[in-house]
């Protein structure tokens, strides 16, 4: 699963595969932009804009609501 081209996808599959991503394959965020060679700003950002934020008690990204 690449997410190379995140922002040229649609937001709810990259957000799917991205949660995915973080449950099954990388224990922290750090872990998943250094795996996949992203900036991580900008792919927080990229999340923030659609309302979402990481959360790292769960490891994913949740709506700004309910993000720690």
């Amino acid at each position: 699963m690449s997410l190379e081209n995140y922002r040229h996808s649609d937001f709810f599959i990259t957000l799917s595969r991205t949660n995915t991503a973080l449950r099954d394959e990388c224990p922290t965020l750090e872990d998943l932009v250094r795996r996949e060679d992203l900036d991580r700003e900008d792919f927080e950002t990229f999340f923030r804009e659609h309302g979402y934020a990481y959360d790292p008690a769960t490891n994913s990204f949740r709506p700004e609501d309910n993000a720690q």
